[in-house]
């Protein structure tokens, strides 16, 4: 969910990797089957399965807090990306469903767009600590509703740097891991960094590094990113970030290919958390479509929302 979004357009600059991950494989694995340890991580930093909630309740606030309006205090117009909903904590946009999972759903009334975004609480941030592993991870099922019926809508999984919080104008030096993001309909995951100064720098802002992977809608997905500090040597460039999609790793980027130490540590060294919601319309999404969104065609509800099973912080 970065300032500019053109990264859509780039050419991959990173290794693609295609080995399995020890993570469960199965895109099914949600809320109702609880949240399990992946193999090789031995302790679980946060975790919310929305399952013990009522239905038509918001998310937990002793682990959510909800990003309300159309940006933060002090901080950038909306969002600094352009998008054009203001987020709410009601239920109609925000719930715990039936299911015992969560919701999040844009929705246009008169005109004007809804929807929500949530962020972990500062009691949860979590630090990838020198020699272990961290996994960042949430199953997710996107809107299936018809490509041209979701044009600009914009859901997404990411992490900031706890730097962030309270100086909402030091992005992108806080360092952003997007985990997934999803444009307009389209069955594609975009994973994407963003570190360094606000143009060019090691994080070849404002497109950040990243690429894209296969995300089929209407089905359920494990999502995950996991930061690699095990390298015996301790040098930042041989630690690495991977993402995964349904167990199989789809990209990795290592401190040698970021260069900066310190654009590095803000990535992967220092205190995080983690964000949900559905955006609409914005820099990243109009830089897709070649069209500025949303359409006159583009419907929320059901069909645009970003259903979540769980979400969880693993450690080595």
């Amino acid at each position: 969910m970065a300032t500019s979004m053109a990264m859509a357009l780039f050419a991959p600059l990173l290794l693609f990797l295609s080995s399995v991950s020890s993570a469960p494989t199965s895109g099914e694995l949600n809320a109702r089957a609880g949240v399990s340890l992946p193999a090789g991580f031995t302790k679980v930093l946060f975790e919310d399965d929305f399952s013990t909630q009522a239905a038509g309740s918001l998310p937990s606030p002793s682990k959510w807090t909800f990003d309300i309006g159309t940006g933060y205090p002090g901080g950038p117009a909306q969002w600094g990306t352009n998008e054009i909903q203001t987020y709410t904590n009601s239920p109609a946009n925000i719930a715990i469903t039936a299911r015992g999972t969560l919701q999040i759903t844009p929705l246009a009334t008169g005109g004007k767009w809804t929807s929500a975004r949530i962020e972990t609480t500062a009691d949860n941030d979590f630090t990838c600590a020198a020699g272990t592993r961290l996994r960042m991870e949430a199953s997710l099922k996107l809107g299936s509703g018809p490509a041209n019926t979701q044009m600009g809508v914009w859901p997404a999984f990411w992490s900031l740097g706890s730097a962030y919080r309270g100086n909402y104008l030091n992005w992108p030096s806080v360092g952003e891991i997007d985990i997934m993001e999803s444009l307009n309909g389209l069955p594609t995951a975009w994973h994407t960094v963003h570190c360094g100064t606000a143009s060019g720098g090691p994080c070849s802002e404002t497109n950040g590094i990243g690429t894209t992977a296969g995300m089929t809608r209407g089905e359920w997905h494990t999502l995950a990113v996991e930061i690699d500090r095990t390298n015996p040597g301790g040098d930042f460039s041989g630690e690495t970030i991977s993402w995964f999609v349904d167990g199989t790793q789809t990209m990795s980027l290592a401190g040698s290919r970021v260069g900066d130490l310190g654009a590095w540590t803000s990535l992967a060294r220092t205190p995080r958390f983690l964000l949900l919601n559905v955006a609409l319309g914005g820099s990243f999404a109009d830089a897709v479509a070649r069209v500025k969104t949303p359409t006159s065609q583009t419907l929320g509800g059901d069909g645009s929302a970003m259903e979540v099973g769980y979400v969880a912080v693993f450690s080595t």
